[in-house]
């Protein structure tokens, strides 16, 4: 489905009004939809903002991976780990994710963010770009997305405060994403 229909709540979470990128970025992007929308839930000192990009061909460009735009945007990347997040949200299979913070100024960030390919979750972009090869030879398809939710963490919060309302959104988050970004069955 196409992202103007995401759902404006996702448990607790209600979105804002969604973002329009600049059309700059829109260019830079080259995704084929995108949405991004800041979340809050009257108990959260602070908001998620939720971005996707869906690309129909990755192959024309597409996925450009957050370890280059966010330095391109003037935000310093202090920590960046690749992560499975299943055992943390009790899933029973694998979820990679790079788990990245993030300061420009005094300013700090949580960010979570992976690439979404049929049914899989990549924190590597080149392992992302390998398994587009190999889907693009045993399905024919070359589609999917990018997926980053991001949390300031506050002056006055722990970065483990900031992790669990980042954790709670991604919960709903990943509840809703076979809705808009297609797995092999389809």
């Amino acid at each position: 489905e196409p992202f103007v229909v995401f759902p404006s709540r996702l448990g607790a979470w209600k979105g804002e009004i969604p973002d329009a990128l600049s059309p700059e970025v829109e260019v830079e992007l080259q995704a084929d939809d995108y949405i991004s929308v800041d979340f809050t839930t009257p108990t959260e000192i602070a908001p998620v903002q939720l971005f996707i990009a869906w690309y129909d061909d990755q192959t024309k460009g597409g996925t450009h991976s957050p370890e280059i735009c966010l330095p391109g945007a003037g935000w310093e990347i202090a920590k960046l780990d690749r992560v499975d997040i299943a055992p943390q949200m009790g899933f029973s299979e694998p979820y990679n994710l790079n788990r990245a913070v993030i300061q420009k100024g005094q300013t700090r960030m949580l960010v979570y963010y992976w690439f979404e390919q049929h049914g899989r979750h990549t924190a590597w972009d080149f392992a992302a770009k390998m398994y587009l090869l190999w889907d693009s030879i045993r399905i024919g398809r070359t589609d999917g997305a990018l997926v980053r939710l991001t949390t300031p963490i506050l002056a006055d919060e722990t970065e483990a405060s900031a992790e669990a309302r980042l954790q709670d959104m991604f919960r709903e988050t990943v509840d809703m994403l076979p809705r808009f970004v297609p797995s092999f069955d389809l």
